[in-house]
């Protein structure tokens, strides 16, 4: 199963362009809108990148849902014998592979405009890779909650986005604790936690809704 959502990431990386094309543009647009401050480039680009991050991991993932609902894959899914949470752990899985990975592959390459120091990229990497898991499941239940409905990115984002505040909150709070010098490791906890648990959350409550979002 994770072999073929793989593959699946892989057929379909047109999407996966202008996915990180958007992200790429919005990064050099939001560098050149803060100054040349570093002050502000700092204290600014670890909120920004997150927000930017989680909008387009959001944005993306319908589109490709749509694509497979569309080609029949979510009905040959509910007739498969293993189980709809399966399903949604390897979509986990593949997007942390062709989205996660290339996104923070761009943040790398444009850490230099938000003048970033090595430790300070390296804490935000690590939590965004952390946090990740987290947007994508989140993403594709909205993703299921909206497939059959009109403006579903704007009801995507009035459903989902605010169960992301959490990783947001805590993600900022390992960077605070970075740049000041302090140890970061309770902050760093409680994000996996929060991860791990919103995760969950929304593989549970998407393989409820996969079987709902087909029949209609």
């Amino acid at each position: 199963m994770i072999l073929r959502e793989l593959y699946n990431a892989y057929l379909h990386k047109g999407s996966l362009l202008s996915t990180l094309g958007f992200f790429s543009l919005s990064l050099f647009c939001t560098s050149f809108a803060l100054g040349q401050s570093e002050v502000i480039l700092k204290r600014s680009a670890p909120a920004l990148i997150w927000i930017l991050a989680s909008l387009t991991t959001f944005f993306s993932t319908p589109h490709l849902l749509k694509r497979e609902a569309e080609g029949g894959l979510l009905d040959e899914i509910l007739l498969h014998p293993c189980l709809s949470s399966t399903y949604l752990v390897s979509k986990v899985i593949a997007e942390w592979v062709f989205v996660a990975l290339p996104l923070i592959c761009i943040i790398l390459f444009f850490s230099p405009m938000f003048a970033l120091a090595s430790h300070e990229l390296l804490s935000l990497c690590l939590t965004f890779l952390i946090g990740f898991p987290a947007l994508s499941a989140l993403g594709n239940l909205g993703s299921l909650l909206t497939l059959n409905t009109q403006g579903g990115g704007i009801l995507l984002s009035l459903i989902i986005l605010p169960l992301t505040l959490p990783l947001l909150i805590f993600g900022l709070s390992v960077m605070e604790m970075t740049q000041l010098g302090l140890d970061s490791s309770s902050s760093l906890s409680f994000l996996m936690g929060v991860s791990l648990f919103l995760s969950i959350l929304g593989i549970t409550i998407g393989s409820w809704a996969l079987p709902l979002a087909v029949e209609r």
